[in-house]
């Protein structure tokens, strides 16, 4: 029996970001009879803490639908800064690095890794080369780009150090697995070999149920004559949904306008103070898997929001639930950037950081239905033809295949 092991910071219970994917992935694979093991940390992201209902979560052996769990304890700062930031790699590193020695190395035929955090890297690469096995990586997003571009508080003092380190382990990959094009030419521009990199585009790992709009509404209670955007995910600094907010502001003569913002994050107290008083933005906690179906399609419009100066660092996971819904899309980012190109032709597309443009954007469409319907299906025969789960799962199993069988 092939045997993998996964070494990640972000894995179930958390509901948003890289977890989806490795959650999923770790999942198939074992449904697939390859004996999968993951090492990764405490549950923290999106909320950056332990939730109550995930205190039981300690560190040490547990397991999911027959995944084998070894979960690291480490530091969880309350909010992001440079300096908190290295804290929080270093503990993640020298946490996983530390209870990895309770794994029986030998036993593996691969070892993987997700990139951002670069404390992950480092682990699967030591782990790697211990055990002398071949080293695969995912590259969801990139550390040291992602530290000055999402404007985290110093960003721009730890981004070399980043950019050096996740250097490190890119070179010492075996075989790499890119996510958008604009992050493939970033890294092969890095002096990384071409030939090792595979772009497999982000599926749609969770179950999207096209609920009709009136039903879906009711189910959360909410008004059936309003016209309602929303965006999800996490409430973090690249998500600049201080722009959203100034959005709303310009939108308050519109009564039939509504935005609700879903999610957790470290700007979550900070965004719903700014809501205070507004009446046509709201803020609400995220949803279960089982009702987020039904949260997309009570709405007319789905919102995506980056900081302006964000450009190659990563791509939203919540794209793919988006197109996958059925519901037309409207991004707020920076032009040229990953996300970009990636919803060019197939969403709105407003500049980043320009609040007036967004408002207007958002207006004009919402009386504009035929529009709204050809954006709609635009996103859904682009879900269709490319975020499709199973042949993206299927490309993950052909790219570990040829992972275990690397010399």
């Amino acid at each position: 029996m092939t045997r993998v092991l996964i070494v990640t910071t972000n894995y179930w219970p958390e509901p948003t970001g890289i977890s989806v994917y490795t959650t999923d992935a770790a999942e198939f694979l074992t449904s697939q009879g390859i004996h999968t093991t993951v090492l990764t940390s405490l549950p923290h992201y999106p909320w950056w803490k332990i939730p109550e209902e995930y205190s039981h979560m300690v560190e040490g052996n547990s397991s999911h639908r027959n995944v084998d769990i070894l979960r690291a304890n480490h530091l969880i700062p309350p909010r992001m800064n440079a300096l908190l930031r290295v804290r929080f790699e270093f503990s993640l590193w020298w946490n996983l690095k530390r209870i990895s020695k309770q794994l029986e190395l030998e036993v593996f035929d691969a070892v993987i890794t997700y990139i951002p955090t670069v404390a992950a890297g480092l682990v699967a690469k030591m782990i790697a080369k211990k055990a002398k096995k071949p080293l695969g990586i995912v590259v969801q997003d990139l550390s040291g780009a992602g530290a000055k571009q999402s404007g985290l508080s110093g960003g721009a003092m730890i981004s070399s150090l980043a950019k050096a380190i996740e250097k490190s382990v890119l070179t010492a990959g075996n075989q790499l697995i890119v996510v958008s094009p604009a992050m493939r030419d970033v890294i092969a521009s890095s002096n990384i070999d071409k030939s090792k990199i595979s772009m497999i585009l982000n599926y749609s790992a969770k179950t999207i149920q096209n609920i009709a709009v009136l039903e879906a509404r009711k189910r959360l209670g909410w008004n059936d004559k309003d016209f309602i955007l929303i965006h999800t995910g996490n409430m973090g600094a690249k998500q600049d949904l201080g722009n959203v907010i100034s959005a709303a502001g310009h939108l308050v003569g519109n009564s039939k306008i509504r935005i609700v913002l879903v999610g957790h994050g470290n700007q979550e107290a900070k965004i719903k103070e700014m809501c205070v008083g507004m009446e046509n933005i709201t803020v609400i906690p995220a949803v279960s898997d089982a009702d987020y179906s039904s949260l997309l399609s009570a709405a007319d419009m789905l919102l995506v929001n980056e900081r302006a100066t964000q450009m190659e660092m990563s791509l939203p996971s919540k794209l793919t639930s988006y197109l996958y819904s059925g519901r037309p899309v409207i991004a707020a980012v920076p032009r040229g950037g990953a996300t970009w190109k990636f919803l060019d032709g197939i969403a709105e597309l407003v500049e980043a950081g320009q609040p007036r443009s967004l408002a207007q954007a958002i207006d004009t469409i919402s009386n504009q239905p035929e529009k709204l319907l050809d954006l709609a299906d635009r996103g859904s025969r682009f879900a269709m033809e490319y975020l499709d789960p199973d042949v993206g799962r299927k490309k993950y199993l052909d790219w570990i295949e040829r992972l275990v069988n690397f010399e």
